[in-house]
């Protein structure tokens, strides 16, 4: 009997690893972000463009790995800018950006639609 839980206990335990790990992959980027433009939320009038390739690869990796905390039935003030962050000409992906850190659930300055990232980077560009 105690053989038996043994090896339960062996078989389960990667499974358990597993699903402890905290691999998250929120963007899912296959091209590298070549420039951000960043666009005031309200007007979409443009503000700046960020060409940086270290605080543009920094920034993408600390997204892509960052906890977040759903904002899905909270009401807010919406982000100050609306980052496209592109590869050449297409956008690859689309983000807000608050200037100030923000609390909705967790601390961060980027939010996507239904979530916000608990990442405190403050852009290059004020």
């Amino acid at each position: 009997m105690l053989e038996i839980k043994f090896v339960s206990v062996l078989l389960l335990s990667p499974f358990v690893l597993i699903g402890c790990q905290n691999n998250n992959n929120n963007l899912n980027l296959t091209e590298d972000v070549t420039r951000i433009e960043v666009y005031a939320w309200d007007s979409d009038e443009f503000v700046a463009t960020i060409n940086d390739k270290e605080f543009i690869d920094g920034l993408v990796k600390k997204l892509d790995k960052a906890n977040t905390s759903s904002t899905a039935n909270m009401n807010f003030q919406m982000p100050d800018y609306k980052l496209l962050l592109r590869n050449n000409a297409e956008v690859k992906y689309e983000i807000g950006y608050y200037k100030k850190v923000r609390d909705l659930g967790i601390k961060g300055q980027y939010w996507e639609f239904d979530k916000i990232y608990g990442v405190k980077l403050k852009l290059p560009i004020d």
